[in-house]
């Protein structure tokens, strides 16, 4: 089995981020997918689906609806490539999420995003851009987005955006102990953890990387991978985070069920 053979995360045009509305269409996603000989595609476009909560003007308009109405319409299974429809949903404190259980029961997967903080007004802040400060505000949002019960996937973890020159620093202030408890929830509940491309930027980053999912595979983890592709360019680079699966000694056992085809 070809271990990297699906991208579980995936933005089309419904995303207000996407780089290429014309070029992150299904049909050309697929068509990418098939080129490339991936056999899964997640689409995981950002929503907002918790009326409870309010939403920032930004996640206002990316409704669950378009996302309902794309997973009715585009074809499960075609040119060899089966199509998942999924979201990509927020954490904006522990315990303060941007989808309900009825909303994510209507879509394939929810990438339940934990390190966003680069939305200043609306997700919550650590106490300063201290490593240790970071550390524990990541941990905390991990803990919860991946013990909510409405996580499938936590997408780029510990990939604290807003904060990216301070991620290898933030990774060393956390311990082996800290970072096995955390893992041990994800564990425990099947929540997946997401291999993205975000973690080859540089070597530093690459390398804290590794130390993270290293842990994460010990606490009994599963994973998938994952381009964060908002244009098609980025759909290439899949093959690049082999690095990690040989890195770790990923086998298909390793992966979760739904990048297995479960």
């Amino acid at each position: 089995m070809k271990l990297i053979d699906h991208d579980l995360h995936v933005h089309t045009y419904l995303s207000a981020c996407c780089h290429d509305r014309e070029g992150q269409t299904p049909e050309r996603i697929r068509a990418a997918a098939a080129a490339g000989g991936v056999r899964t595609i997640g689409l995981a476009d950002h929503v907002w689906a918790n009326p409870d909560v309010p939403a920032s003007a930004w996640y206002a308009p990316q409704t669950i609806d378009r996302l309902v109405a794309m997973r009715r319409d585009v074809p499960r299974q075609a040119a060899g490539v089966r199509v998942l429809v999924g979201c990509e949903a927020e954490t904006i404190a522990p315990g303060v999420f941007g989808i309900t259980p009825d909303a994510a029961a209507c879509v394939d997967f929810v990438q339940l995003a934990c390190s966003h903080f680069h939305m200043t007004e609306f997700v919550a802040q650590p106490a300063s851009a201290r490593p240790r400060d970071l550390a524990d505000h990541a941990l905390a949002f991990f803990r919860s987005a991946a013990g909510s019960g409405l996580a499938t996937v936590i997408p780029h973890p510990f990939l604290t955006l807003g904060f990216q020159e301070v991620i290898p620093a933030m990774v060393a202030a956390i311990s082996d102990g800290q970072f096995t408890d955390a893992f041990g929830v994800a564990a425990e509940r099947g929540v997946g953890i997401e291999i993205t491309v975000g973690y080859l930027a540089n070597a530093p980053r690459r390398d804290a990387a590794l130390r993270l999912l290293t842990l994460a595979k010990q606490a009994g983890c599963r994973f998938s991978f994952g381009t964060d592709a908002h244009e098609p360019a980025a759909l290439a680079r899949l093959g690049e985070l082999a690095f990690f699966a040989d890195a770790l000694d990923l086998a298909e056992h390793d992966l979760l069920p739904l990048a297995r085809g479960g």
